[in-house]
């Protein structure tokens, strides 16, 4: 489907804001419901709820991260900026000398 993220991710904010003026914390109902998934392992095997937390509180950018981050968006945005660029010029140039 071509908007499948989109729809998920409304669907998922009507959700949270159903629970919150329920009185219910989203978050915690996420996390309880990756556990009860996780159900077909051994109840010691399962993470707690606070371990589930750490995992998702974000993990550190290694050493060679921000500078990759920088040249992936160099290389996507300086090329369309570039054709950009040409057609503009281009526009110009026919509009001032004519075809």
């Amino acid at each position: 489907m071509l908007f499948e993220h989109k729809i998920r991710r409304a669907m998922k904010w009507s959700h949270d804001r159903k629970l919150r003026a329920e009185g219910r914390d989203p978050e915690l109902e996420d996390l309880e419901r990756e556990l009860k998934n996780r159900g077909k392992q051994r109840p010691e095997e399962l993470p707690t709820i606070e371990e589930l937390k750490e995992q998702e509180a974000g993990l550190p950018l290694e050493k060679g991260d921000l500078p990759a981050l920088i040249g992936t968006a160099l290389i996507t945005i300086v090329p369309v900026c570039l054709l950009v660029l040409v057609v503009i010029c281009l526009a110009a140039y026919f509009l001032i000398f004519g075809w």
